[in-house]
């Protein structure tokens, strides 16, 4: 499958999902590569301590994408597209081979509000190319206890009928000591804490794409029919 991870703002934890969602994916025995078109080349920066078979990540420049997914077409189980926190042409080139395109935020109104600008583009590139392109809003950086501002973003998000996922991920150190240490959630909190808010994530991701993909086969079958 291939996932796209985009914010036109920055320090909403596109990077750290990305690069926590992939390591997790590899340690769970699938082949991973993650295409690092961020020019803050976090997730490139971070590869270079992370010790985790089976992943791997290339950092390249936004005119280099088109070629390069072409190239690993069909070499790797999964290929997760980290995206310039920005809005960019490459981010339609991303959204149209999507299965799922994921817009982390925080519960804040311009994190809202750019999520909205982001998922418009993902609508519209659809409608370009006549396909459905799944999308979710991914809240991070929450707050373990609840808040007038949260309840607020959630009420926002519901009255806007913004696909969300259903896990928002906490505010833990471990989504910041995995850039220090190499060590993503899954591993050194595996079952536990930040850990198992991806493996939770992941679970609703393989749901995503699977009802995406049944939902494929089903229209080919009423053409072929």
């Amino acid at each position: 499958m291939i996932l796209v991870f985009a914010s036109s703002k920055g320090g909403v934890g596109k990077s750290t999902t990305c690069a926590a969602v992939g390591a997790a994916l590899a340690l769970g025995g699938a082949s991973v590569l993650i295409i690092d078109l961020d020019p803050n080349r976090t997730v490139e920066r971070w590869s270079r301590k992370a010790n985790v078979s089976g992943l791997s990540v290339a950092a390249i420049a936004p005119g280099e994408f088109t070629s390069h997914l072409a190239r690993q077409a069909g070499e790797f189980d999964h290929i997760l597209i980290d995206l310039m926190g920005s809005r960019e042409s490459t981010a339609l080139k991303a959204f149209a081979r999507a299965d799922l395109v994921i817009i982390p935020a925080q519960a804040s109104e311009p994190d809202i509000r750019e999520a909205i600008v982001v998922a418009k583009d993902v609508r519209a590139m659809a409608a370009e190319i006549c396909r459905d392109i799944p999308y979710r809003l991914l809240l991070t950086k929450m707050f373990p206890l609840r808040t007038r501002f949260g309840d607020h973003a959630l009420a926002e998000l519901e009255r806007l009928k913004m696909p969300c996922f259903g896990i928002p991920l906490v505010e833990r150190s471990a989504y910041r000591e995995m850039f220090l240490s190499g060590e993503p959630p899954t591993r050194c909190e595996q079952g536990r804490g930040a850990g198992a808010e991806i493996d939770c994530l992941i679970v609703e991701i393989r749901q995503i794409v699977g009802r995406k993909q049944t939902a494929g086969q089903g229209q080919r079958l009423e053409k072929a029919g």
